[in-house]
């Protein structure tokens, strides 16, 4: 077995003045902190620090003393508020060494598009000698790990990871690079540790709780948590064992139980799956395709559908639909029904479904229309009242449904309702 120290106890830092001025939400502390909780390390500080030097290595001192490993994002920029390499050099001991690999792959970036790389970005490309470089496919700055063996001339034995600050940047690199490093050394390599997240929608976490309720305190090597979110449930199985084959099962066993217990249709995918892909696999796996017809959500449907590469393979086309002149023209929308029962009604769901598989020529027909916000409630159709509706050749339905939020959260609400009646249809109704 590999001989080195094993890491328990986490310092997450970012370094950005933007953040501390509100400029910007801290999205990667919460991220890392979710990770490294997963690969059951406990996180023991959360902080962010200015772009000043004797800031940051203020705190990074302070971390030092109190984990074993410290996670630092951002600061890797070729500027000269990004002081992080030199502080990092000064706090940790270590010499700066030139990685020509870094540059390499920073020089084919800029002439990918075309332009030379200015001589300053070079200075990205300077990690701690005996640290392990990440490099970066996803901008310009490399990350690396400095791992609590490597020789340092300052005393202490804290690792040390750095990220880029870009989430698109950061996350990407976690995963490919840091997990990897961090899986081997939760628990000194004697301890193998892994979390399952299964992504659920639809149903309320008091439901889905009771339906599993037994399950949370059933293997003491098994952490068994719900956790509501925005966009749904989730369920989350961390599970510790001396053996990677051991672990995978208790993941594979408690998995398997909740499927059974909650329903398939409920869950929609796991760990990063996302709503939209999920019903793309389908559309994929089935050969089928859609059309959307879209009024309060603007095309977010749409958008959620073809974020993914491919999508032309099943999205026929789409239609933004606000006005009523456009329901009827377009989608051929009955004025009696829009003027007996309006434009948020289960009717008009149902007839923008129908209007949309026709026109479009697709499997199925999906639709949305409802009152996202803050303005145009009434007593009888209060903020928040959405109908989603879906045609096929078989049916037609319309379901009602009432979003509790500001305007963005029911936007995307809407949507994700949308693509969720669309995934169980494909799943068999």
């Amino acid at each position: 077995m590999t001989n080195f120290r094993a890491l328990h106890r986490a310092a997450i830092i970012s370094t950005g003045t933007e953040i501390l001025q509100g400029l910007y939400a801290d999205t990667n502390a919460r991220y890392l902190a979710e990770q490294l909780s997963g690969l059951g390390m406990d996180v023991v500080l959360t902080a962010a620090a200015p772009d000043e030097a004797e800031e940051l290595e203020t705190l990074l001192r302070h971390a030092a003393a109190r984990a074993d490993l410290i996670i630092c994002s951002g600061g890797l920029g070729p500027t000269e508020d990004d002081v992080n390499r030199d502080v990092f050099a000064k706090v940790f001991g270590v010499e700066l060494v030139r990685d020509e690999k870094a540059v390499a792959m920073m020089r084919q970036r800029f002439e990918s598009r075309g332009r030379t790389m200015p001589e300053r970005n070079e200075v990205q490309a300077l990690i701690p000698k005996g640290a392990q470089t990440f490099y970066n496919e996803w901008g310009t700055a490399p990350g690396f790990f400095l791992p609590p063996e490597a020789p340092r001339l300052a005393p202490g034995h804290c690792a040390l990871m750095a990220l880029p600050g870009p989430p698109k940047e950061l996350a990407p690199m976690f995963e490919k690079d840091g997990l990897t490093v961090l899986g081997e050394r939760a628990g000194g390599g004697k301890l193998f540790v892994r979390t399952r997240t299964v992504h659920t929608f639809g149903v309320a976490e008091s439901e889905l709780g009771t339906l599993t309720r037994d399950l949370f305190r059933r293997d003491p090597a098994v952490k068994y948590t719900i956790l509501a979110k925005t966009y749904g449930v989730d369920f989350r199985i961390t599970a510790r064992a001396t053996t990677r084959e051991e672990m995978n099962a208790r993941i594979a066993a408690f998995e398997a139980e909740t499927r059974s217990r909650v329903g398939e249709k409920c869950i929609y995918g796991a760990d990063t799956t996302t709503m939209p892909e999920a019903v793309a696999a389908l559309l994929l796996e089935k050969k089928a395709t859609v059309a959307a017809a879209e009024s309060c959500t603007g095309g977010l449907v749409s958008k959620m559908l073809t974020d993914i590469s491919g999508s032309s393979a099943y999205l026929r086309e789409s239609y933004v639909v606000y006005a009523n002149e456009a329901k009827e023209r377009i989608l051929g929308v009955k004025a009696e029904t829009l003027a007996t029962h309006g434009a948020v009604s289960e009717e008009t769901a149902r007839e923008m479904a129908d209007g949309v598989r026709r026109v479009s020529g697709a499997d199925f027909g999906i639709s949305v229309t409802g009152i996202a916000g803050p303005t145009g409630g009434t007593d009888d159709k209060p903020v928040g009242l959405t109908f989603v509706g879906l045609s096929s050749a078989h049916k037609t339905i319309a379901m009602r449904h009432v979003f509790l939020a500001d305007r963005e959260q029911n936007r995307n609400l809407a949507a994700l309702t949308a693509l969720n009646l669309l995934r169980r249809e494909l799943l068999g109704g």
